[in-house]
């Protein structure tokens, strides 16, 4: 019986553990799933224009609660991030700055990312000696995507995330709209006011919203998560469509919400899906 049991019990370990975890990834999928669906909800909502107004559209977290499940939502208004094509030196060396950068080094930066992109004399900046913090050579052509910022030694090591949460390549616009920056850009423009940076003071139409959703049941560590970087088109049927995916974050414990329900935030024919699903 001890030489069945020792040559037994291994297999009958190993079999729970793998269902275990077989149970944590369909879990997780399932939730990824619903976050997914609750982005197109909140991307149709924004870009019809129906309830912008009452959202928070700066990365502010908010959230709410159908049963044992939770939902933490965030959104940023690209307006309030600074455009990687279309911003001067002086608001890119603040973006530098935000991610924790010294002065020297978001200026050098910011330097670096203007010779990048290339100017109206293509045979000038080319002929610009690389700086220490920048490609090893420069594409002079506009950036496609942020991510391209990866390609710097100097922010090979900065999170990806934090990069698109700092800037964007969809604003087209060479101005900031303080009111929808997100809380670390704000306070690098209140350490260096007077800077001349192009900041805007009041709301500006969106020509991008970047949508993040985490769901998560009370009973499980286990979250799933969704996000996009979305536009206004009229021409499809949502309204919206997807430009690329967001680059995923390290999911963060959600807050408790103890009495908010999901009516007020994903509208009360999505809340009542939920609801549903949740039961």
């Amino acid at each position: 019986m001890l030489i069945v049991s020792a040559i037994v019990v291994p297999f009958a370990v190993t079999a729970k553990t793998r269902l275990m975890i077989a149970n944590n990834e369909v879990e997780q999928e399932r939730l990824s799933l619903l976050a997914e669906g609750l982005v197109n909800v909140m991307s149709s909502e924004l870009t019809d224009g129906s309830r912008t107004e009452r959202l928070l559209l700066d990365w502010t977290p908010t959230g709410c609660r159908s049963g044992e499940f939770v939902f933490d939502v965030r959104i940023q208004n690209h307006s309030g991030l600074i455009d990687l094509n279309a911003a001067d030196t002086q608001l890119l060396s603040l973006g530098f700055a935000s991610l924790g950068f010294d002065r020297q080094i978001a200026e050098a930066l910011a330097k670096a990312a203007t010779q990048f992109r290339g100017n109206a004399n293509a045979f000038a900046t080319q002929a610009e000696p690389p700086t220490f913090v920048g490609p090893l050579e420069n594409k002079l052509a506009p950036f496609e995507s942020v991510s391209e910022l990866q390609e710097f030694s100097g922010l090979a090591s900065t999170p990806l995330h934090d990069l698109y949460g700092v800037f964007t390549v969809n604003s087209k616009r060479g101005t900031l709209s303080l009111d929808h920056a997100p809380n670390r850009v704000r306070a690098i423009l209140a350490d260096r006011s007077g800077s001349g940076a192009s900041v805007l003071v009041g709301a500006t139409e969106a020509a991008a919203f970047t949508v993040e959703v985490t769901a998560r049941r009370d009973t499980s560590g286990i979250a799933g998560q969704a996000g996009f970087i979305i536009e206004r088109f009229p021409a499809s049927a949502a309204g919206f469509r997807r430009l690329s995916r967001s680059p995923a974050a390290e999911i963060a414990e959600i807050a408790p919400i103890s009495s908010r329900n999901c009516d007020g935030l994903f509208g009360s024919e999505a809340a009542q899906i939920l609801r549903g699903w949740a039961s």
